[in-house]
């Protein structure tokens, strides 16, 4: 499948989105999704008893990369234990593109399979959710999939669990993706995003054990995006009275235990406390908004090659800013987490530094500076860079209007660490 045009590229559906978020046409219809969840460190014997009510042929795709196999065999065992017939397809790569999709729905289709399981990280479960839809409507391109009509701002129905049930075990504590309607891919030399409210997964397990292995930058990193979805989300407009205190408290619990499963990754409380805070924050932004960090983040990681909750996690706090002058949410958030300050400026000075502070200390960067990328080098990619973030859906989905210029001036910011005074 060639690079082609995106339902995010519709100009119909690029307005539609950009007011959306408005609080009239929220308060006329909202929306909550979530799948069921099975917490704790007993997740495969809990899978054991729940697999055989999804499947009917009792034929199990387990959808996974070379990195985590042994984990999937851990999930393949439990299925046969369950009287399953499970085959493991290691085939996702990072950040997965359409053909990597189309390997994987052959897969499906070779098995006859009626019931996938990803087992891995957010490009894994993001890979499967797309190689889902690919597999139950093979005559559909993706990439026009919409998660609403723009003419009767109706959901169009799929039908995917006509063909097949999904289950999500994440292996990082980071994407959210296994509570979420959406899927970031890469076509051609942009990361596109898939969205539909039926890819929302049917069952997710949180088992600490299966993250237990993550190496501490990598802990950090995704770490950062559960900070950012979390973050992301009470700021927006498109939060609503549920996602609000999940994303607060996915941020509680970032700051508290993020710290201890870097410096111990054995720390199973720990652990089971980050996969919480990231399915959490997967709740709050899946259903209300990301921010824009997260437009940057998509475009500057691919660019530049950096992982994406390293990438978001640099561009958060030039978001809050950003935003911060055009909306007062961050004084809830301040108050949430004990900031207090003079005025609503010295508040957002300090609730900044209480977020680089917390970021230094595990590790992570705070400006583009610090990831060794020089000047120079975001000049010469500057063009491609701002075309990729403007494109971006959650451009569309923020708070503040944002245009190419104003982006332009956010990444010379985060370069050096300049507040954002526009």
């Amino acid at each position: 499948m060639t690079a082609g045009v995106w339902w995010t590229d519709d100009p119909k559906m690029r307005m539609l989105f950009s007011v959306a978020g408005s609080t009239g046409i929220r308060g006329l219809s909202s929306y909550f999704f979530a799948p069921k969840l099975l917490l704790g460190a007993d997740g495969l014997k809990a899978l054991e008893g729940v697999a055989p009510t999804l499947t009917r042929s009792k034929k199990a795709l387990i959808v996974t990369d070379k990195t985590v196999r042994k984990l999937a065999e851990r999930v393949q065992a439990a299925l046969q234990r369950a009287g399953l017939t499970a085959e493991i397809w290691d085939g996702v790569i990072p950040e997965p593109p359409l053909e990597n999709i189309q390997a994987g729905a052959e897969e499906a289709g070779r098995l006859e399979a009626d019931l996938l399981v990803a087992v891995g990280g957010g490009s894994v479960m993001d890979a499967t959710k797309a190689i889902w839809l690919n597999y139950a409507r093979p005559e559909l391109d993706i990439r026009q999939v919409k998660p609403v009509d723009p003419d009767t701002l109706a959901v169009v129905p799929l039908g995917v669990r006509s063909r097949a049930a999904m289950v999500c075990i994440p292996t990082t504590s980071g994407t959210g993706s296994e509570t979420t309607a959406t899927a970031v891919i890469t076509d051609g030399s942009q990361k596109k995003i898939l969205n539909h409210p039926e890819l929302v997964p049917d069952l997710a397990i949180l088992d600490p054990s299966f993250t237990a292995g993550v190496p501490p930058k990598l802990t950090a990193y995704t770490g950062m995006d559960v900070l950012a979805h979390a973050t992301g989300s009470v700021l927006s407009h498109w939060s609503n009275e549920y996602t609000v205190p999940l994303g607060y408290q996915a941020i509680s619990l970032v700051f508290k235990y993020l710290p201890r499963a870097v410096q111990n990754g054995a720390d199973s409380e720990a652990r089971y406390k980050m996969a919480v805070a990231s399915n959490m924050a997967g709740m709050s932004f899946g259903n209300a908004a990301p921010g824009i960090e997260h437009a940057m983040g998509h475009a500057f990681g691919k660019i530049f090659g950096v992982h994406h909750g390293c990438a978001v996690g640099i561009f958060t706090p030039y978001m809050m800013q950003y935003v911060s002058r055009h909306s007062e949410r961050f004084l809830d958030l301040a108050r949430h987490l004990g900031v207090t300050g003079a005025d609503g400026r010295e508040i957002m000075d300090n609730l900044l530094e209480l977020y680089l502070s917390f970021m230094r200390s595990v590790g992570c960067p705070c400006t583009i500076e610090e990831l060794g990328i020089t000047r120079k080098q975001l000049d010469e990619n500057f063009e491609p860079l701002l075309d990729y973030t403007v494109s971006d859906a959650c451009t569309l989905m923020s708070i503040r209007p944002v245009t190419r210029e104003n982006y332009r001036k956010l990444y010379l910011c985060a370069y050096s660490g300049e507040k954002v005074d526009f």
